[in-house]
């Protein structure tokens, strides 16, 4: 039976230009190249669920214009069930200007409207917990503590991409969730300290499974024990990394369902994400199923001790 995954939170459209360098100081620049890409946290771990063979749902407010639609006919193309999508009136759909350098280094400049109401009252719960799995992102904290937290009281894997955090309202989400996967600033912003380890093991506290992403660092856990763990980052050159942390989380609630332990599915979702750092293109670069699995197989885990 196809693993089903409710993806709740951010969507947007990014407008991405590769350039030589980024911006250090003000001035003009040529910009190489040019595309546009859906995107958004919660949008692109539901496009790469139905990448990797899964049953793919997105759920969450956009504003009822022209970007708005776009962002749905997008995720549609992905075969992303958005029937729980809410268009709101009067309210620009959130997009993003990605500046991507030849190493793959990016500067994101994100227009996310305050004009969407916390209300979370519209949210179709009973249809949301027919998915196997939620991934919920920190950009809806209400939305995502409610998706989360009725997940986790029906027994399904509620896992929280708890990326940069602006306030301590993040800690609802997280002790809402089973998962909380931080971004690097995400944990050291929300728990007060540069030092991953020690973000951990305070996390550890608010959620029964925490994780840090580190991009080429590989990733960190707290294990069953209470002791910090860490896996390398695969070996590759990578050109673009936008979106890399949106589908680890994907990829990574795709794999608890497919009856992973945690430590297999932080392996597929770092796979996962790797090959997408290696191509260009935003969602054209997000790999399929059969690509991971030969990726994996070429990099065993003894081979990266």
């Amino acid at each position: 039976m196809t693993a089903r995954v409710m993806c709740v939170g951010g969507a947007v459209i990014d407008l991405i230009y590769e350039v030589d360098a980024l911006p250090s100081q003000d001035g003009k620049m040529l910009a190489l190249s040019y595309r546009e890409s859906g995107g958004g946290m919660a949008a692109n771990a539901a496009v790469i669920v139905a990448r990797l063979g899964g049953e793919a749902a997105w759920c969450g407010r956009l504003g009822d214009d022209d970007k708005g639609r776009r962002i749905l006919d997008g995720l549609r193309q992905e075969k992303v069930d958005v029937r729980h999508a809410r268009l709101v009136a009067g309210v620009q759909s959130s997009h993003s200007i990605v500046l991507v350098d030849g190493e793959g280094n990016r500067a994101i400049i994100i227009y996310r409207s305050d004009a969407f109401e916390p209300d979370t009252t519209w949210l179709p719960i009973s249809s949301i917990l027919q998915a196997d799995a939620i991934v919920a992102d920190n950009r809806w904290v209400e939305g995502a503590s409610l998706v989360l937290s009725a997940a986790r009281q029906h027994g399904k894997p509620a896992v929280l991409d708890a990326d940069t955090a602006t306030d301590r309202a993040t800690l609802t989400a997280v002790r809402a969730a089973s998962h909380a996967i931080f971004s690097t600033p995400g944990l050291a912003g929300l728990y007060g300290t540069p030092n991953p380890g020690e973000g951990l093991r305070q996390a550890s506290r608010d959620c029964p499974f925490v994780a840090v992403t580190m991009g080429g660092s590989g990733v960190m856990w707290i294990d069953s024990g209470g002791m910090a763990r860490s896996m390398p980052a695969f070996p590759i050159g990578a050109v673009e990394t936008v979106g890399a942390g949106d589908i680890f989380h994907g990829a990574f609630a795709l794999a608890l369902v497919e009856t992973r332990d945690e430590v297999a599915a932080l392996r597929f979702a770092s796979a996962t994400a790797a090959l997408k750092c290696m191509g260009r293109g935003g969602r054209a670069s997000f790999p399929d199923r059969a690509a991971v699995e030969k990726f994996l197989n070429q990099h065993p885990p003894e081979a990266r001790a």
